[in-house]
């Protein structure tokens, strides 16, 4: 009998353990990733991504980042430059555009239109975008993707 009660209270704690409460609606308050497992989680600010897996399907990848950097030009806005590696030995066509940001990384205007790069195979090609902006920009972000 103390058997049975015992394993009845187990059950009911368990039960009561079971019940969930529904979803909360709306919005929720944001959490930073911080995972050791997914390091690069977060926006890498005066990077290039490469966005498509495609381009990076196998263990060198299709596509390599040479070099990139920014400069202020003589009016003052800032001008990025990126330069691809095609790893491949047919042509490629590729896209990249560039986002900037101020120096608390609030975007300080909008993302550039999509550039259409093509990659001789086994060459090298070159992204240039300036900002419009002038004294607001401190960093800059250059996104690329398969041409569509």
């Amino acid at each position: 009998m103390r058997k049975l009660s015992l394993l009845l209270c187990a059950g009911a704690l368990l039960l009561a353990g079971c019940v969930t409460q529904p979803l909360a609606e709306g919005a929720k308050v944001a959490r930073r990733v911080d995972d050791p497992i997914a390091p690069d989680a977060r926006i890498q600010y005066d990077q290039v991504v490469i966005l498509d897996r495609s381009l990076q399907s196998d263990r060198a990848g299709k596509l390599a980042v040479e070099r990139q950097g920014a400069r202020r030009n003589p009016t003052g806005t800032v001008k990025v430059i990126a330069q691809f590696r095609n790893r491949t030995d047919y042509t490629q066509a590729i896209e990249a555009r560039v986002s900037f940001f101020d120096t608390e990384l609030v975007p300080v205007e909008k993302p550039s239109a999509w550039s259409r790069l093509i990659l001789s195979p086994n060459g090298t090609g070159t992204y240039e975008e300036s900002s419009t902006m002038t004294s607001d920009v401190a960093h800059y972000l250059v996104e690329v993707r398969e041409a569509r």
